[in-house]
């Protein structure tokens, strides 16, 4: 039977009895096509529960998985040989890309007390996987520069450009010295940087104790925590490696066009005979870590510090899967997540990918048997991710025009575990997250996953003395994962899941973030043992998507959207203006004299350096106005769309285009004017140490830079956006009450 023919009848078949339970029609739905779907959720359940779950997640495992390693692209034809069988259609698309695995890495301690780090990983008994050595890569940050470098050691915190002005006050400097810094505060791509702009000649990373080693709980095997050896892979990679031309010339270079100086990366174990070894003054206190020792600034110990690598072609493999839609072939839903890891990759990301595998399998069922989607589906397994997320920006990069044409939503999974529901993204997008968490169980409690996510953010509010009230409006997207060309560069709306507990909590989302120790047996003990949260994220992610994909007006309400932005502006006015006032203060005290007389002598610190406290008021006045537009048109939109209703397909589809037309709205085609590949003028990844999301980034770009000119335009560019989406929201707002 046609498919076009089957799920009328099958929604009328079922409109009955569905009725009958009084269920509430679902967003973007009417009653019938609500009770379809809701019976093809039923249908995906019953698929899941059948799934080899298991046997994909061992399988995924079984080998290491970096860019470049048989294993990898092993994966990439199993995932796609798997979703051939399932019914999709399936293309697996190459990628050359430079890559720079070190095969020389020396960290020496000089003189009488020698000592070299180790970059390797010993095996843990009864993981059988850690007992392995081939193909596995030792602990290293790719794309490090070459270089040999011997020079004191001095040990700077976290590396963050406050640490660097504590240590000015101390009198020290790290010019022509290795940088010692823990990993935690911000990515592994701002530290080097920042330490080569003060001068350093090499970098060493380590993973304090105090962020997920033996400070948190029984390292593994008795528990999940990270050992003395443990050490954290990364990488410090660009987009150029993408680019033939620009590659070429980091190639003969042997670096990347930004960074010159050699870094490496050890485990704590490692770390606590470098700064055993480190003189001069402590530390402040805010720089103890959790290492049984007094951490000194250092200055006078000795290293030598060497890294060379191939700098050798790889090929990614990105498997991408199509399911055409049966009402809006030209309309896609596009779910993602990446295959490739640093060494096994069970918790990052192959759990994420063996819930795509279930997934898909679950649709392809669906469809052989009559029903597909009304719009198209489009499953992707990425590559590349953990080199700078490359698989999925030269894919996006790729297909951009047929994209901004067709691309309704994107959701990403990458690491998970079990835990809460984590979902960042769009404002837009809450109704549907809440929904969906309502009809899910939560397996560790028996409560519904949207019960335990409110309860989870009402204590944490009340552990600091705050009270919650109103919607959960899922955070906006910062850096890190698949979901970036997507939700900054093209600006579809977009969602990345996960379960798990806090980083603050009693888990991190991975104990074993990046090292040999994140296994099968290492999930299936601590991560999500009996694999029934990732049974819990494919039910998640393809409700979803499929409430994207059958919806009969997409299920987008715009008051989170509106009132966000209104939040946004709020912040970015408060937080400049506390900068200029902290700073003003700070130059105050400097120019009292008062930091010096306020000093315990002792420490023999030196007055801080004055900062730039130049100011000009930025008018914001333009953007709210346009705000509050905004936030009218979304309260009145959501009132005519509460209910669906018998609204005529072509009044539907007029509603779609126009809704279809709100997220471009805040796409600037130049880019942003001081970092032009990304283009979404409401959010950004943060620049400021620390910050993982920029709010209005074009506004507050220009604010941090003092160009004042450019931030009162970039002012009235976001607000002329902030007036386009609202006449879009208008027009849909009007296709509806014409409807009816």
């Amino acid at each position: 039977m046609n498919p076009r023919v089957f799920l009328p009848v099958l929604l009328l078949a079922l409109a009955g009895p569905i009725a009958a339970q009084a269920a509430p029609p679902l967003t973007g739905f009417t009653t019938v096509s609500s009770a379809a779907e809701r019976d093809v959720e039923r249908r995906i359940d019953a698929s899941i529960e059948t799934a080899d779950l298991d046997g994909w997640l061992r399988r995924l495992t079984s080998a290491p998985n970096q860019v470049g390693s048989p294993h990898d692209k092993e994966n990439a034809d199993f995932i796609a040989a798997n979703l051939r069988d399932w019914g999709w259609r399936v293309t697996v698309e190459p990628v050359r890309v430079l890559v720079a695995y070190p095969s020389v890495q020396k960290l020496v301690l000089t003189g009488a007390d020698r000592y070299a780090a180790d970059f390797t990983e010993p095996a843990i008994e009864g993981d059988d996987d850690t007992k392995r050595s081939e193909g596995v890569l030792p602990g290293m940050e790719s794309y490090s520069p070459d270089g040999a470098v011997d020079a004191p050691l001095i040990f700077v915190n976290e590396g963050l450009s406050k640490d660097y002005d504590d240590l000015e006050r101390t009198g020290q400097s790290v010019s022509g010295k290795v940088v010692l810094v823990k990993s935690s505060g911000a990515g592994r791509w701002v530290k080097p940087r920042l330490a080569q702009q003060h001068g350093a000649v090499g970098v060493v990373i380590y993973s304090d104790p105090e962020a997920d080693g033996f400070t948190k709980g029984d390292v593994y095997p008795a528990g999940a925590w990270r050992t003395p050896r443990t050490v954290q892979r990364g990488t410090l990679g660009i987009d150029s490696v993408l680019d033939a031309s620009a590659a070429k010339t980091i190639q003969a270079e042997k670096r990347t066009g930004d960074l010159r100086i050699p870094v490496v990366t050890i485990g704590y174990g490692d770390a606590e005979h470098f700064l055993r070894a480190l003189g001069g003054p402590v530390v402040p206190n805010r720089w103890q870590g959790g290492l049984p020792l007094t951490y000194h600034v250092g200055g006078d110990a000795q290293v030598h510090l060497e890294v060379r690598s191939p700098w050798e072609w790889r090929t990614l493999y990105n498997v991408v899967a199509s399911l055409p839609g049966s009402e809006h072939p030209d309309e896609w839903v596009i779910r993602g997540v990446h295959h490739d890891a640093w060494v096994y990759g069970a918790w990052d990301p192959l759990a994420g990918t063996t819930a795509l595998l279930a997934e898909a399998r679950a649709i392809g069922e669906l469809a052989k048997a009559g029903i597909r989607p009304k719009r198209t589906l489009v499953f992707a397994s990425w590559d590349g991710e953990e080199l700078g997320i490359l698989g999925s920006k030269a894919w996006a990069e790729r297909h951009a025009a047929e994209l901004s044409r067709k691309a309704v939503f994107y959701l990403n999974n990458d690491t998970t575990g079990r835990g809460f529901l984590s979902a960042a993204g769009d404002p837009s997008l809450a109704s549907l997250v809440d929904e969906v968490a309502g009809d899910l169980r939560d397996p560790e409690t028996g409560a519904s996953v949207q019960e335990r996510r409110a309860a989870k953010r009402t204590v944490d509010a009340a552990e600091k003395g705050k009270d919650v009230e109103g919607p959960i409006v899922p955070p906006r997207l910062g850096t890190g994962s698949d979901y970036l060309p997507f939700a900054h560069r093209l600006g579809v709306p977009s969602l990345h899941v996960r379960y798990g507990y806090d980083r603050d909590g009693d888990e991190e989302s991975v104990p074993v973030y990046h090292s040999l120790y994140d296994t099968y047996a290492h999930y299936q003990r601590f991560g999500d043992p009996g694999l029934k949260y990732v049974n819990l994220l494919a039910r998640t992610n393809l409700r979803l998507a499929l409430r994207v994909a059958n919806a009969d007006v997409l299920p987008w309400r715009y008051t989170a959207f509106a009132e966000s932005l209104g939040r946004d502006i709020e912040r970015l006015a408060a937080g400049v203006a506390t900068a200029h006032r902290d700073s003003v203060r700070h130059n105050t005290l400097v120019d009292s004299g008062a930091y010096r007389l306020a000093d315990v002598a002792y420490r023999g610190l030196r007055p801080p350096a004055r900062e730039d406290d130049r100011w000009q008021e930025v008018d914001l006045g333009p953007l709210r106005d346009a705000q509050r537009g905004l936030l009218a048109a979304a309260r009145a939109y959501d009132r005519a769309a509460g209910a669906t209703g018998d609204l005529p397909p072509k009044r539907r589809d007029a509603v779609n285009r126009a809704l279809r037309d709100v997220a471009p709205s805040f796409v600037q085609a130049s880019g942003l004017p001081q970092r032009p590949w990304y283009r979404h003028l409401l959010q950004a990844p943060g620049r400021k140490e620390g910050e993982d999301v920029a709010p209005l980034p074009a506004i507050g770009d220009a604010i941090d830079a003092r160009a004042w000119d450019e931030a009162a335009r970039e002012v009235e560019v976001t607000a002329e956006a902030t007036r386009r989406a609202t006449a879009a929201l208008v027009k849909a707002a009007d296709a509806f009450s014409k409807g009816r």
